[in-house]
């Protein structure tokens, strides 16, 4: 008789959509934030849909450069299209950009990061969502489709700390940050796929 790990008999079963919606909903109403960073991509822009589901109304923020990013265009759509959602979003100058450049980065992105978080405060929120980590679990860059092998999806996922998390950590200042899609029971399940 298998005596551990306990829920071996759901190792390698089929998973259903369902299993994973619900999943996604009980992990953001377990942070109890109902505020997102929105790029109008798949991946926020799904989440922003479990948020509505889970809280009714959402603020949702967007950084983006120039006015016509497609980040700024898209979470604009979808903001508008899914409703009951305050969108902010922030087009930086071209004096703030040259005042961040001034700044030291360790990472690619730090100043967008630390530019959005920094807007983001100044709204007076002090806990929000983020999509990151899920193109590098489910595949999402166009890398992914050019070279879809093993060594792009593990590449992808291995470089994940190191150019993504720990920026994040490092330039989000006091802002409490929840990475749902990282969730491990979520993770759980996309494994399995």
């Amino acid at each position: 008789m298998i005596h551990s790990p306990n829920g071996w008999e759901e190792i390698g079963r089929p998973i259903e959509l369902k299993e994973i919606e619900d999943k996604i909903l009980e992990v953001v109403s377990r942070t109890c934030c109902n505020c997102l960073a929105l790029s109008g991509g798949l991946d926020s822009s799904l989440m922003l849909y479990f948020m509505l589901q889970t809280y009714g109304k959402v603020r949702a923020f967007t950084i983006g450069y120039p006015e016509d990013h497609p980040d700024i265009k898209y979470s604009v759509l979808v903001a508008e299209e899914l409703g009951r959602t305050v969108h902010s979003y922030y087009i930086p100058t071209q004096k703030e950009i040259e005042e961040e450049a001034s700044y030291d980065s360790d990472f690619r992105g730090d100043k967008a990061t630390r530019m959005f978080y920094r807007f983001v405060s100044e709204q007076r929120v002090s806990r929000i969502i983020s999509c990151d980590g899920i193109d590098e679990y489910m595949a999402g860059y166009y890398d992914h489709q050019r070279k879809p092998n093993e060594e792009t999806y593990y590449r992808h996922i291995r470089q994940l700390q190191g150019k993504q998390l720990i920026p994040l950590n490092k330039n989000s200042g006091r802002i409490a940050v929840y990475l749902p899609y990282l969730h491990r029971e979520l993770l759980y399940l996309l494994c399995q796929i």
